[in-house]
C-alpha cells in the first residue's frame, strides 16, 4: 500500500469511537481531494463482540455499498484486508486509522532514567498522538510491587519500553520487562488479546527483553529511541505505534 503522495488516488479513514465507528472515503478528483462517501456502524469494543476490527468492517461495507467499491478483499473475513492498488471501482491505497473511544489511544512508556529514556519514550508516544497515561523508570521511586499494581489498573492499549543507550548496561531494562511481565496487563479492546509492546530500547538486551515477553505479548523490537544520549531515533518507535493501532489484533490473513 503506497504511502507516496504523488501515488495516492484513494484514501480510507476510519475512527473507533465510544459507540460508534466512521469510514470515511476520500478520491482525488480533477479539482482536488473531495470526501465522497461515509459509512457508520456501532463500535464493537466491549463484550460480546470484543473485536473493533468488526465495527470497522461493517462501517466500511456501508462505503462500498453506497460507493459500488470494493474495498476489502471477500476471501479475508477474520480481519481487515484491503485491495490495494486503487482500480476504478476497487481497492484504495492508503488506509488510516485512529481511535477517539475511552478517550483515544492510551499508552503507558517506560524508560530506565526517567530524565533520559523515559522522557524520550514519552515524547515518541505523544508525537504518535496517544495519551501518555503513566511513565515508569527504574529511579522513579516506586517500589516494584507499586509498578506492578499501576500497570494493572491502568490496562494501556499499548506498552513503549525504553531503556539505556545501545552498547549500555542490560540490567535495568530487564528489569523493567520483567516488571512488565509480573504484571500481565491486559488490553482493553478485548480480554481474547494480547497487549502490543514495542521495545525501542539498548539493542543488545533485545534478545533478552524478547525472550521474556514475546510469549506473552505481541512483541516487536525497533530501533532505539535513544541510541546514543546526544541523540534521539523517535521516528520508527512512532511508526510502529501508528501500525501496532491500525490492527487491533494478531491476524490470521496476511493484512496490509
Amino acid at each position: 500500500m503506497s504511502s507516496k503522495p504523488e501515488n495516492l488516488k484513494v484514501v480510507l479513514a476510519t475512527d473507533c469511537g465510544s459507540t460508534t465507528t466512521k469510514a470515511i472515503l476520500f478520491e482525488k478528483k480533477p479539482e482536488g481531494w473531495r470526501q465522497t462517501f461515509r459509512g457508520e456502524a456501532p463500535t464493537t469494543v466491549e463484550a460480546p463482540f470484543e473485536d473493533v476490527t468488526i465495527g470497522a468492517r461493517n462501517a466500511i461495507t456501508e462505503v462500498e455499498e453506497l460507493s459500488g467499491r470494493r474495498i476489502l478483499d471477500p476471501e479475508c473475513t477474520e480481519t481487515l484486508k484491503f485491495l490495494t492498488p486503487s482500480g476504478a471501482q476497487h481497492g484504495i491505497d492508503l488506509y488510516v486509522s485512529t481511535s477517539s473511544a475511552g478517550g483515544g489511544l492510551q499508552m503507558m512508556v517506560a524508560g530506565v532514567v526517567r530524565t533520559m529514556t523515559a522522557e524520550s519514550a514519552q515524547r515518541a508516544a505523544l508525537g504518535a498522538g496517544a495519551i501518555v497515561m503513566d511513565v515508569l523508570s527504574i529511579d522513579d521511586r516506586r517500589k516494584p510491587h507499586e509498578r506492578i499494581k499501576r500497570i494493572r489498573h491502568l490496562r494501556p492499549d499499548i506498552v513503549l519500553l525504553s531503556g539505556g543507550v545501545d552498547g549500555g548496561t542490560r540490567e535495568h531494562v530487564v528489569e523493567l520487562a520483567e516488571t512488565l511481565l509480573a504484571a500481565d496487563p491486559k488490553p482493553r479492546f478485548g480480554r481474547t488479546l494480547r497487549l502490543p509492546v514495542i521495545y525501542a530500547g539498548n539493542k543488545d538486551a533485545a534478545s533478552a527483553v524478547e525472550e521474556l515477553l514475546k510469549p506473552r505479548f505481541a512483541f516487536q523490537v525497533v530501533p532505539n529511541i535513544r541510541p546514543v544520549l546526544e541523540r534521539e531515533n523517535l521516528i520508527p518507535a512512532r511508526a510502529a505505534i501508528h501500525e501496532v493501532f491500525s490492527h487491533a489484533r494478531n491476524e490470521p490473513c496476511a493484512g496490509v
